[in-house]
Order: C-alpha cells, then sequence, then structure tokens
C-alpha cells in the first residue's frame, strides 16, 4: 500500500535521494576499488540502483509506515503544537 497523497513529495523526495546516494556510491566503489572506468562505472551502477530500485521502495514504504504510526512526525509545512 502506498503513502497517502499529501506525502507523494515525500515520498519522491526520499526515493530520489536514495536512488542517487546508491547510484554514486556503486560508481564510487566500481571505480576506486574494482579499477573499472569512469564511464563504464557510472554506467553499470545505473544498472545496478534499477535493479534495486524495488528494495529502495520497499525500504521507503517501511520508513513512512514507521512514521505514521508513531504519529508525531509532520508533514512539510505542518506547525508544531
Amino acid at each position: 500500500m502506498r503513502t497517502a497523497p499529501r506525502r507523494h513529495l515525500s515520498y519522491a523526495s526520499l526515493v530520489l535521494l536514495l536512488a542517487a546516494d546508491l547510484l554514486a556510491l556503486a560508481a564510487l566503489v566500481l571505480n576506486q576499488w574494482l579499477a573499472v572506468g569512469q564511464g563504464w562505472a557510472w554506467l553499470l551502477a545505473a544498472g545496478l540502483t534499477a535493479a534495486a530500485l524495488p528494495g529502495l521502495l520497499w525500504l521507503v514504504d517501511r520508513v513512512f509506515v514507521a512514521a505514521r504510526r508513531a504519529a508525531e512526525v509532520t508533514f512539510s509545512g505542518g506547525t508544531f503544537p
């Protein structure tokens, strides 16, 4: 089950940031540790990130479910009591 409509931007932002971090980390590891050329490292990292995307979506779903359970996390633009 996906998140509530008011949290779509937060959900998409978190997925995008995690995917960008994974892409950069994979490219760095491939380039530095495995001595793969820079272009190939980015290409292979993009493939690995695409393959890991279902796992990232599952992880972000778990984060938002935990936030809903806690009921203390406000959405963007919310006010504190």
